[in-house]
C-alpha cells in the first residue's frame, strides 16, 4: 500500500469518524428535545386526569343529588294524583265510585 492509498483511507476513516460524531451530536440534541416535549405531555395529561377525576366526582355529586330530587318530585306528584282522584271520584283503577 502506498503512502497515498494510506493517506486517502486515513482521510476518509477520519471523515466517517467526524460525521458519526455529529450525527451522534444530532441525535443527543433530537433526544432532548423529544423527552422535553415527553415531559411536558406527562405532566398535561396529569392535569387532564386530575380535572377529568374531580369532574366525574362533581358529576356523581349531581347525579345523586338529581335522583332525591326526583324522588321528592315522584311522591309530591303521587300525592298529587291522590287528591286529584278524592276530588274527581276516580280510583287507582281508573274506574269511577
Amino acid at each position: 500500500m502506498s503512502n497515498e492509498e494510506w493517506d486517502r483511507k486515513v482521510e476518509f476513516l477520519l471523515n466517517q469518524q467526524a460525521q458519526f460524531e455529529a450525527d451522534m451530536i444530532e441525535l443527543k440534541e433530537a433526544q432532548a428535545a423529544s423527552e422535553k416535549k415527553l415531559d411536558r405531555t406527562s405532566e398535561m395529561l396529569s392535569s387532564y386526569a386530575t380535572i377529568m377525576f374531580e369532574n366525574s366526582k362533581i358529576t356523581d355529586s349531581r347525579l345523586r343529588e338529581l335522583a332525591e330530587s326526583q324522588k321528592l318530585t315522584d311522591e309530591q306528584l303521587r300525592k298529587f294524583i291522590t287528591k286529584v282522584d278524592r276530588i274527581t271520584g276516580d280510583n287507582q283503577s281508573g274506574l269511577q265510585n
